[in-house]
């Protein structure tokens, strides 16, 4: 409203300036269009490139959204088979296979759905920086704002003051009427009264003029501060809209990842009792029939950790040129034969002729390399009562003894050389009891390197026996003979 105000004043303004300048023939003042041009206060966000991102992450959550629907069905499915395996009995190796499947499903989706919760808090956290970059956008606005407005306010202040000025002059010109020069300066009583006279009109009118003056030029700047002022309030009403969606998306993005998280937790629960109830069952189904082999639901982190533990150990062993002479550790008890010299093989197949760890007991409860439910096992299982005596597959060099309350137990590694292909042969022998070697010992084939038992991760006494070939676990049943 106040600016319209203002362009209708200036053109009465102009009226009046022409009106004045006819009467006291001055020169006729034109209001100039040079307002700046107002400065953007807001810098578009986004562009193709980032639209292109939006869109790549959008398409990433809805393929992960379409896996973890897959896996919701099949895990109703073998819901729906547990049911009724179970209405005849749990204890079965086709429930406990079930169950297992089950429990890799919900693994599987536990790690999709960590993806996505990690993909909601990348989310919040770029949506927090946003909000706090645009509230100090805002902020900076706001005070440009609020500067201009009293710039404003000043020069309405000093335009009012000139224009009352100016009006009480031109109301005073009109009330003498349009004579009243020629009449003050005909009815002079002499020449130098007359010059005296036009001197001070002439006066008069240059005040006026200048008066004039400026009052054109303050409605001029008026103008384009209140143009400045329309455009920084409509920049600033604009970003604070964009902040109060930013604020409403981040909100959600919350709500979702609470919502995310509050399912994990429920998951994480189902995931523990499905586990406990698979361990306990096997645990009774390996003990009612004597094939004790290990838990199949360990830790994935405790056997990450383990394995990397013994790749790098086998990655960095000593060269079988370099192995001359071992010496005897000390032991747990005392054996009947010690073997002070053994070389290993070099370059040789022979060293891949093996004889079985634990001599007198064929039977395997857990081959390579599945356990029955399909999950992975990398080598092969002997149940046998505890303190059987373990014996080494192949004479070589102790290089490594681990007493571990988890995964593999007590357990020891040899080192037997290479075979004609170069390849590094290496043996490890799993949750014994007792450990009667020691790390640098030299063995020899048959010799009781341990006594069986069931540490770690196991239902029973048993060895886990691997064979690794260049650090790779291959099927020990291909090597071992009577």
């Amino acid at each position: 409203m106040k600016h319209r105000i203002l362009i209708k004043l200036a053109a009465a303004l102009t009226a009046l300036s022409m009106a004045f300048t006819a009467f006291t023939s001055g020169s006729m003042y034109s209001l100039a269009d040079d307002s700046p041009s107002p400065d953007s206060a807001v810098t578009e966000q986004g562009g193709a490139e980032s639209e292109k991102t939006e869109k790549e992450k959008e398409d990433a959550r809805k393929k992960l959204e379409t896996q973890r629907a897959e896996f919701e069905r099949s895990i109703k499915e073998l819901e729906k088979r547990l049911a009724d395996l179970s209405a005849e009995s749990k204890e079965t190796e086709e429930y406990i296979d079930t169950l297992d499947e089950k429990i890799g499903y919900l693994n599987e989706e536990l790690t999709l759905l960590d993806i996505q919760i990690n993909s909601y808090i990348e989310d919040i956290d770029a949506l927090e920086a946003q909000i706090s970059e645009n509230q100090a956008q805002i902020d900076a606005l706001q005070a440009e704002v609020d500067a201009v407005q009293s710039k404003l306010d000043e020069l309405n202040r000093l335009f009012e003051a000139k224009y009352e000025a100016y009006c009480l002059r031109m109301r005073a010109v009109y009330v003498s009427g349009t004579l009243s020069l020629f009449t003050a300066l005909l009815t002079c009583d002499d020449i130098s009264s007359f010059f005296t006279r036009y001197q001070m009109i002439k006066s008069v009118s240059k005040s006026d003029s200048a008066l004039l003056v400026d009052i054109e030029e303050e409605t001029q700047s008026i103008l384009a501060q209140e143009t400045d002022l329309n455009e920084k309030k409509a920049s600033l009403d604009k970003m604070k809209s964009d902040l109060f969606e930013k604020k409403n998306g981040l909100q959600a993005k919350k709500n979702t990842l609470s919502a995310a998280q509050e399912e994990m937790a429920r998951k994480k629960v189902a995931l523990s009792s499905d586990k406990a109830e698979s361990d306990k069952l096997f645990a009774e189904l390996t003990a009612k029939n004597g094939m004790y082999t290990e838990f199949r639901n360990e830790d994935a982190e405790v056997k990450k950790a383990v394995e990397k533990e013994i790749s790098d150990l086998i990655n960095g062993i000593i060269k079988p040129e370099d192995v001359t002479l071992g010496t005897t550790g000390d032991r747990d008890e005392t054996v009947s034969t010690t073997y002070l010299y053994t070389d290993v093989h070099y370059n040789s197949d022979a060293v891949l002729n093996m004889t079985y760890p634990v001599p007198g007991h064929y039977g395997i409860s857990a081959g390579f390399p599945n356990y029955s439910n399909g999950s992975y096992h990398g080598g092969i299982d002997f149940p046998c009562p505890q303190g059987t005596n373990v014996v080494a597959a192949q004479s070589g060099v102790v290089i490594l003894v681990r007493l571990l309350n988890k995964s593999y137990g007590h357990y020891v590694m040899i080192y037997h050389g290479t075979d004609s292909k170069g390849r590094t042969i290496v043996t490890l022998y799993g949750h014994n009891s007792k450990i009667l070697v020691s790390t640098g010992d030299t063995v020899a084939k048959g010799q009781v390197i341990a006594k069986s038992g069931s540490t770690g991760n196991s239902t029973g006494p048993h060895c886990h026996f691997e064979i690794r070939i260049s650090n790779k676990r291959t099927n020990p049943s291909n090597y071992l003979s009577k």
